[in-house]
């Protein structure tokens, strides 16, 4: 079955005995100000207007969240929320500078944050970012990737500030941005599909199991290329098929491959 998707204020720190419900109940201005962004995040009606909150809470100019497409489709289109401007935005995907944007770029395969400050434009990425001048966006930013079950996302902050006060801003709060990137991803995987994620937790012999699997192999042959039993071997595809709610192990293979959770063609798993 589906894994059940639950939206809770993790990140907000609490004593013990102190409930989410009595901190919500709390005065505002008694709370820290990443406890007051952090319920902002969970009572927003949506991820854009979460994406506004820490704007405004954090002074900085824009704040970005992309996530890569999960399920295989027919479009492959990336969920993407901004407060970039409308203008920018038309203009970035009319271009089609998703092919050369450094940020996206380098936020998608590695897996620490990073100042934008240390990143290697290419010339055409240079010409990139000089239309983002133009188009009112700061020359400064600070990215964090997000990996989660196979699924890659990344949370971005803008500003138009100086480099100076940039660093001084990014000292102080890469902690605090860090949690709130995965309170955004959190929200943004609720917005997409409400209380239960289609994507379970797999472990890795599960995964590695319905890899062979989806190559033409039979519990017998994966045995001996893992390793394990072939009673062994069995559980793990028996369970894999459970958790993604199959009802064949071959069906189970074919929706792995949808979620992305496998792949194939790669030989990653050899």
């Amino acid at each position: 079955m589906p894994t059940q998707l639950s939206c809770p204020l993790l990140a907000v720190k609490l004593d013990p005995d102190r409930s989410l419900r009595r901190v919500l109940m709390e005065p505002r201005e008694m709370l820290s100000r990443y406890q007051n962004i952090a319920i902002s995040i969970q009572m927003a009606s949506s991820v854009l207007e979460a994406l506004q909150a820490i704007q405004v809470a954090y002074d900085v100019d824009f704040a970005t969240y992309h996530l890569t497409l999960t399920v295989a489709d027919a479009v492959d289109t990336p969920y993407v929320r901004t407060t970039y401007p409308d203008r920018w935005v038309s203009h970035y995907l009319l271009s089609g500078y998703v092919k050369v944007d450094p940020v996206l770029r380098e936020g998608l395969v590695r897996q620490m944050p990073f100042d934008w400050r240390d990143l290697e434009a290419s010339e055409n990425a240079v010409n990139f970012l000089l239309e983002a001048r133009e188009y009112g966006l700061g020359a400064n930013g600070y990215s964090i990737p997000v990996v989660d079950k196979k699924r890659r996302a990344l949370f971005s902050l803008n500003s138009k500030k100086p480099s100076a006060g940039w660093r001084k801003i990014v000292d102080q709060f890469r902690g605090e941005w860090l949690e709130l990137a995965f309170l955004i991803h959190r929200k943004a995987i609720f917005e997409l599909h409400g209380e239960y994620d289609p994507v379970p937790n797999l472990g890795k012999r599960e995964i590695e199991c319905l890899y062979w699997t989806a190559l033409g192999n039979n519990s017998k042959d994966i045995a001996a290329i893992l390793r394990l039993s072939e009673h062994t071997t069995q559980s793990y595809l028996t369970s894999a098929r459970n958790k993604l709610g199959a009802a064949t192990i071959a069906s189970a293979a074919s929706l792995a491959i949808q979620l992305r959770l496998i792949n194939p063609y790669s030989n990653t798993h050899k």
